[in-house]
């Protein structure tokens, strides 16, 4: 039996609109960083893992992807990837957190910044937080899912994950949760992907 719900932030409750100030290039890279990863040394490689467990790493993380993709990275670009303001949410956000009720709802988070303000800016109320930088984990380590479960006071086997990662996010079958992968695409573009997720597994 689903007792709790939790989402993903970025692409799944969240998302940017297609901003002039970010290059298609920059914003490719953004989406489909695999191919730079892979060309990245060990050390380079760690950096990238630890990318949301603090702002530096974060920021180094993102300077040693766009210097393999051979494009710039400055520190005005870094603070409006991460700044509040370019964060919206999704048409069906809001929507589905209200469907989700009266379950337990949750937010786990591969993120190096407080995104709890964006929710409040928004008036979106969730039960707990499960945020990497805090947690000192990211998915998909089944430590994460575990502390977010923990922090809703529900049995893996009793929540539901939504995410759009079918890496990242779909570790949550392996730490014994249910998993509702959405597709996921820029703010103003996506289709109410939560609400039939939520609806597939017979929430709402």
């Amino acid at each position: 039996m689903i007792k709790a719900v939790l989402f993903d932030f970025a692409g799944t409750l969240f998302g940017r609109p297609t901003y002039q100030w970010l290059s298609p290039r920059h914003l490719s890279v953004l989406r489909a960083p695999a191919p730079f990863v892979a060309r990245m040394n060990a050390a380079e490689r760690a950096v990238w893992d630890a990318r949301d467990l603090t702002a530096l790493a974060n920021r180094s993380a993102h300077w040693i992807l766009f210097r393999l993709a051979g494009l710039s990275f400055d520190d005005e670009l870094f603070q409006r990837l991460h700044n509040p303001a370019f964060w919206l949410p999704y048409a069906d956000t809001a929507a589905a957190l209200e469907a989700a009720r009266p379950l337990k709802v949750g937010v786990l988070s591969n993120i190096s910044w407080d995104i709890r303000r964006v929710f409040a800016r928004e008036q979106l109320v969730v039960d707990a937080f499960a945020l990497s930088y805090e947690l000192g984990v990211s998915k998909p380590s089944a430590r994460a899912f575990e502390a977010a479960c923990v922090r809703l006071d529900v049995e893996p086997s009793e929540c539901l994950y939504v995410g759009d990662d079918p890496v990242a996010d779909g570790a949550a079958v392996a730490a014994g949760l249910r998993f509702a992968q959405i597709s996921t695409a820029p703010v103003g573009r996506r289709e109410p992907v939560l609400l039939q997720a939520l609806a597939s597994h017979g929430i709402g």
